[in-house]
């Protein structure tokens, strides 16, 4: 994104100073020569026109100012050729070759720094392109030949202060005293409840990322915001006018407290930003919650006040803002804040959104931000992008295995649905007719290595668990919808590659054993074997991710992966014993994984310690079924669990890396092993089932994974 500042300056204090043309301001336009402005117009004028643009003085008063008041901002942004020649600086990106090739048309952020009170009521944001400048004569925020979102901010705020919320909370603030209408409160809610969604597993969840508060007084807000830290603040309340001494200024109406019937108290942006405590984003879906009033004595609106407090970003309504835009604009910037979007991208698209939606009001140009980014946001983005689509798929996963689980522990261990023995050959029906037997040190009931449970307790099965395959694919489409978030943000973020393909490969491992688990609950087989060709298409996507992030990256996990779905692959018969590349040599990579989880164990930090450990348990597993590797003195199940009790002596008891490594050491004799028998391949080979066994019965259970 290319970043504009433009500062507007002048002699004095920011206050007691009225629109003239006689008053000359100081524009600062990047490097560029500072340029001397005047504004053609009295005070009183602006004030008329402001009048129009709050509808108090009819449609066909409105609709002239609209245009005339954006030829009057159009007009003082060209005066300003600076602002001019860096609108038309084409960006060229490099190419592979060297050469430059020019980019999509990209969002300028023009940062509109205002120190005079006077200026803050003009709305740049309703201005025309100016002449010279891409889109000329079309509104300048709405035009698409070169994007522009602009924000206000005072002098005051410190850049460095803010850190982007990867993990947000909500506080939704709702007021409606007695005597003025009532607010669209449920409409907003079910809003911000939507947005929530991908983040929220269950119903308890949900006072994690939401808090309402309605009623609300100052007093509510400020222990609100004392007892909880708040990332994201939205305000639904009524604007209005007040008189401050001799000034005019525009508040909000909260209820009083201790008296949530009795009349309004018109809160001033200045007791607000008292109240309001720690948040990066406060939204105000408030009338004239932009608008400065009178500018004789100190202060200014309550969004200016709020971004003067320290506030990063503020975004209000510097006009009257209708309800339908109102329930529009929480949708969209919260549709996008809460995936770790850029503000300025939602900005400009919001505004298309209203002015294409609602086209008896000017919201589009209401809207106005004030923000202070620091210099490395799009870093923070970046990382915070990543973040929510994860957190977005691991509340997915979490629910579906939230879902597998409610099934009895007698109906727990894998069986053969009778859709999916209709698919199988002969002989993989033998194979699901062998009686159970109880896994070596686990303790429990559980199928052995190659072993399914008989088709015997499949009705039973069936009916108990039908009430589940809706819940599993819920959380499927939840999974693929959050892939597709961290797909987005490798296209945008391209220096996070690497990280954004090992959690797509991850998650398309994910994705694969719940559409296992769908199939194994589905009674048509049809829709059985739909369900196993989408579990074999992400196992294969995953396979060629992981190679992708060995070849950008060479650690040992990547290669450990690849080789464990080769194996897997091999083992269903999907994956030739000649389909191995130049490069992709099975043994070759083993061996270099090896060599470098060794080095990583000797050596490092205790966390590179611990995973090099789990690479090693994994890798002495799949020693059997790779060919071409020299043998040891030591079994490799030995091997594997040697490292597995070094891994359960270093650990924590309930360490993050114990639980994923028994999740994946698991799969083997639950999942894998099944695929090989239900599509008529080999089986994974005995040594690597019996190798599972005996680091399952090293790992401790229940862990966190």
């Amino acid at each position: 994104m290319r970043t504009l500042t433009l500062e507007l300056l002048r002699h004095g204090p920011a206050h007691n100073q009225l629109l003239s043309p006689l008053t000359q301001y100081l524009a600062l336009c990047e490097n560029h020569p500072a340029v001397t402005l005047q504004l053609p117009i009295e005070h009183n004028q602006m004030l008329h026109r402001l009048g129009a643009l709050s509808y108090r003085l009819g449609e066909e008063s409105r609709a002239f100012q609209l245009h005339d008041t954006a030829r009057l901002m159009a007009d003082l942004l060209a005066g300003i050729p600076g602002l001019t020649a860096d609108m038309n600086r084409r960006v060229d990106q490099p190419t592979s070759g060297g050469a430059t090739q020019t980019s999509s048309p990209q969002i300028t952020h023009l940062r509109l720094v205002l120190s005079a009170s006077e200026l803050a009521l003009l709305p740049f944001e309703l201005a025309l392109s100016p002449p010279g400048c891409p889109g000329e004569d079309q509104p300048l925020l709405l035009q698409t030949q070169s994007p522009v979102c602009i924000t206000r901010e005072t002098r005051r705020v410190p850049e460095a202060q803010l850190l982007w919320p990867a993990k947000t909370r909500v506080l939704l603030v709702l007021a409606a005293p007695e005597g003025v209408p009532a607010v669209p409160a449920l409409a907003h809610l079910l809003a911000l409840r939507q947005q929530l969604a991908p983040w929220v597993g269950r119903p308890d969840q949900l006072p994690d990322h939401l808090t309402v508060l309605s009623h609300a007084s100052l007093e509510s807000i400020a222990a609100a915001c004392a007892s909880r830290s708040y990332t994201h603040v939205h305000i639904l309340a009524h604007g209005c006018e007040y008189a401050d001494g001799y000034d005019t200024r525009f508040g909000l109406m909260l209820h009083q407290a201790g008296n949530p019937n009795g009349p309004a108290d018109i809160t001033s942006g200045e007791r607000l930003a008292s109240a309001l405590t720690g948040p990066a984003v406060v939204t105000l879906a408030s009338c004239n919650s932009g608008n400065g009033g009178t500018v004789a004595g100190v202060g200014a609106s309550i969004a200016h006040a709020l971004h003067q407090a320290g506030i990063p970003m503020v975004i209000a309504s510097q006009f009257p803002l209708s309800f339908g835009g109102s329930v529009r604009m929480v949708e969209a910037l919260y549709g996008g804040l809460l995936w770790g979007e850029d503000p300025r991208d939602i900005l400009v698209d919001l505004r298309r959104q209203l002015h294409a939606q609602f086209p008896d009001t000017h919201d589009w140009a209401s809207l106005t931000a004030y923000s202070s980014l620091p210099a490395d946001f799009d870093a923070q983005l970046a990382t915070v992008q990543i973040q929510r689509a994860m957190r977005c798929i691991n509340v997915a996963l979490e629910q579906a295995d939230a879902t597998v689980s409610r099934i009895s522990p007698a109906l727990a261990a894998p069986t053969v649905p009778q859709a999916l023995l209709a698919l199988m050959p002969a002989t993989a029906t033998a194979t699901a007719a062998k009686p159970k037997r109880k896994r070596a040190g686990a303790g429990a009931e559980a199928s052995a290595p190659g072993v399914l449970a008989g088709p015997t307790s499949v009705a039973l099965l069936l009916a108990q668990t039908a009430h589940l395959a809706p819940a599993l694919a819920a959380a499927l489409e939840r999974v693929r919808q959050a892939k597709q978030r961290l797909e987005i943000t490798m296209a945008r973020q391209t220096s996070q590659r690497a990280r954004i393909l090992g959690l797509l490969a991850s998650t398309e491992k994910r994705e694969a054993a719940l559409s296992h688990e769908c199939g194994l609950r589905c009674g048509d087989s049809v829709e059985c074997a739909l369900h196993q060709a989408d579990m074999w298409a992400s196992l294969a996507r995953a396979r060629k991710l992981y190679f992708s992030c060995y070849a950008m990256e060479r650690t040992p996990y990547w290669t450990t992966q690849y080789l464990s779905l080769c194996v897997v692959m091999r083992g269903g018969g999907r994956l030739p014993l000649d389909a191995e590349a130049p490069g992709h040599n099975s043994a070759a990579l083993w061996n270099l994984a090896e060599v470098q989880a060794l080095h990583d164990l000797s050596g490092g930090l205790p966390q590179d310690r611990t995973w090099a450990l789990g690479n090693l348990i994994e890798l002495y597993l799949l020693a059997p079924a790779i060919v071409g590797l020299a043998p040891r003195s030591t079994p490799w199940a030995t091997l594997a669990a040697n490292h597995a009790q070094l891994l359960v002596d270093s650990a924590a008891d309930d360490a993050f890396e114990l639980g994923s490594t028994r999740r994946q050491v698991s799969r083997y004799g639950d999942w894998y092993n099944l695929l090989g028998p239900t599509l008529g391949g080999g089986a994974l080979p005995a040594a690597l089932l019996a190798a599972a066994q005996q680091v399952l019965a090293v790992l401790p259970a229940d862990l966190p994974i």
